[in-house]
């Protein structure tokens, strides 16, 4: 791999889809809609790749609906879908807990599922680098982030912008369940273990695999969670 600050582009894998996987990882972490990214010439000298590996990114994540690219303008963040947004934002931000998971264990292990039959080579660099973030020694707010990072990206891979709204969404519904389940370092090793699981079906595209992986992390999440409220 090569570093340039705090880039890095993961050789293991062909260099455009490292390459997307890290500009993916800069707009959805770094970046907000309507930003600018850098031309083609300064992405290429800052990553020490070519411009035709700098090009074949930007499509990939222009055809994602990621980002848009126009003459005169250069390379722009885009916002995420309207429409998910629109539809989304009117459920209730307050849900209660038990339909929340309720929610989550009817969609999250289709999501899954979806991403294994979907997810290409960027989105495996971009799991395999939340995977290698993720470790116990993690504080619980650290390891809090990259749970949620985990499923987010998941979302990515199956590639619906309803998913992704929706697993963004959920997010703040269930930020309290989370950090219970984080504030322990079996919690943290239970999480690691579950998204280690799922990445491993995803990355050979076994669907019913990655279904029961999600299945079983949710609800091993869940009876942790119930052990530790009083």
């Amino acid at each position: 791999m090569v570093r340039n600050g705090d880039a890095m582009i993961r050789r293991g894998h062909t260099l455009s889809a490292s390459t997307a996987a890290y500009l993916e990882n800069m707009i959805t972490r770094e970046l907000k809609p309507g930003d600018k990214l850098p031309p083609e010439r300064v992405l290429a000298e800052n990553l020490e790749v070519s411009r035709t590996t700098i090009r074949e990114a930007l499509n990939e994540l222009e055809q994602r609906r990621l980002l848009t690219r126009a003459p005169g303008r250069g390379t722009i963040v885009l916002p995420r879908s309207a429409n998910a947004t629109a539809i989304l934002e009117t459920m209730a931000d307050d849900a209660e807990q038990g339909h929340v998971a309720e929610l989550r264990m009817l969609i999250e292990p289709q999501v899954a599922g979806l991403a294994a039959e979907r997810a290409i080579e960027s989105d495996l660099v971009s799991l395999e680098e939340i995977l290698a973030s993720t470790h116990t020694g993690l504080n619980p707010a650290e390891s809090l982030q990259q749970d949620v990072a985990f499923h987010l990206q998941l979302a990515r891979a199956a590639r619906n912008p309803l998913l992704i709204s929706l697993c963004q969404l959920s997010s703040g519904w269930v930020q309290n369940v989370r950090a219970r389940s984080h504030a322990t370092r079996e919690g943290r090793r239970l999480s690691f273990d579950g998204h280690t699981q799922i990445y491993q079906a995803v990355r050979v595209n076994d669907h019913d695999a990655a279904v029961t992986a999600m299945t079983d992390h949710l609800a091993d999440v869940a009876r942790l969670v119930e052990r530790r409220t009083p």
